[in-house]
């Protein structure tokens, strides 16, 4: 059975009301599922466009513009709002009327500072392993992979066989180098180094750096390498 997460502020496409639960399309990646109707918020700020995104491990959001305010909500790195920059504060207002750091987030058009590489060892290291999982909160192999590709801008497959398909760009297994992507059937991560892994695995529960030839003496070989960054 697929899994995915839709992160905070993902648009979506209902595809059925089914009265408790939607089976729904997520726009970003087309992936389709079920979530509990409670869970989408359909009336006038969900049809808002967003335009920026969380671009640190998350961000917290305030009933007013002041730290010391109510806490309403803790989002990920990656999820979208809707901001309106609130004059002569370090706060934006988000469509839904709360409030966040405005220096945690990024306009959608702009690509993330750091590096994928950078990214996976500040944000998702050490996050658990979860199925499905999409955030520092849990995540699995290619939603990794996934997540690190959107901070630049590019679009790939939520699955890891998927993006495997995708990716055109193949590296032989001498040639391969940092930021290179490992796949395997069911799995993938990203290069530390031409002998080290980077991934969130299911072995250990957790994303991890990993000798990559531990990770091939548990999976086998490398069915590809793909250099995407």
């Amino acid at each position: 059975m697929c899994t995915s997460e839709g992160l905070y502020g993902e648009a979506v496409q209902i595809l059925a009301d089914e009265g408790s639960w939607c089976h729904i399309r997520l726009l970003k990646d087309g992936y389709e599922g079920f979530v509990q109707t409670e869970q989408l918020d359909t009336d006038q700020a969900a049809q808002i466009k967003a335009t920026h995104r969380v671009c640190q491990r998350s961000t917290l959001l305030f009933a007013e513009p002041d730290m010391k305010s109510q806490l309403r909500h803790r989002i990920p790195f990656g999820a979208e709002v809707s901001l309106t920059v609130e004059a002569d504060t370090p706060f934006s207002r988000t469509a839904c009327g709360y409030y966040l750091w405005s220096a945690h987030c990024l306009p959608l058009s702009e690509n993330h500072p750091a590096s994928p590489l950078e990214l996976a060892h500040s944000v998702f290291l050490g996050s658990p392993y979860l199925w499905g999982g999409r955030s520092p909160e849990g995540i699995d192999c290619s939603g990794l992979v996934q997540a690190l590709a959107r901070s630049q801008g590019l679009a790939i497959p939520r699955d890891s066989g998927d993006q495997e398909a995708f990716l055109s760009n193949n590296v032989s297994a001498d040639d391969c180098q940092a930021q290179d992507l490992a796949y395997w059937p069911g799995h993938t991560g990203i290069l530390v180094s031409p002998t080290e892994l980077l991934h969130a695995t299911a072995h250990s529960l957790c994303c991890v750096i990993e000798p990559l030839q531990a990770v091939i003496d548990r999976a086998g070989p490398m069915s590809s390498v793909k250099r995407l960054f």
